[in-house]
C-alpha cells in the first residue's frame, strides 16, 4: 500500500514539476516578445523624434529666412 501511495505521490510531483516547466517556458517566451516589441517601439519612436528634430530644424531654417526678408517689428514701447 505504502509504495502505491508513494508512486503515486511520485508521478503527482513529476507532474507540478512538469507544469511548472512548462509555464516557466511560456512566460519566458511572452517576456522574449515583449522585449522584441519593446525595442522595436524603442527604434519607432527614435525615429520619430529624428523626424521631429528635422522638421523643427526645416521651420526654424524657414522662420529665419523670412525675418531676413523684412524688416523686423517694431515694439509699441518705442
Amino acid at each position: 500500500m505504502d509504495q502505491i501511495k508513494q508512486g503515486s505521490n511520485s508521478r503527482v510531483e513529476y507532474t507540478v514539476a512538469g507544469n511548472m516547466g512548462n509555464m516557466i517556458a511560456q512566460l519566458s517566451l511572452q517576456v522574449a516578445n515583449l522585449q522584441t516589441a519593446l525595442q522595436q517601439k524603442n527604434k519607432e519612436n527614435d525615429k520619430l523624434r529624428a523626424e521631429a528634430a528635422e522638421l523643427k530644424h526645416q521651420i526654424d531654417n524657414l522662420r529665419g529666412r523670412e525675418s531676413n526678408g523684412k524688416r523686423p517689428a517694431r515694439s509699441s514701447n518705442q
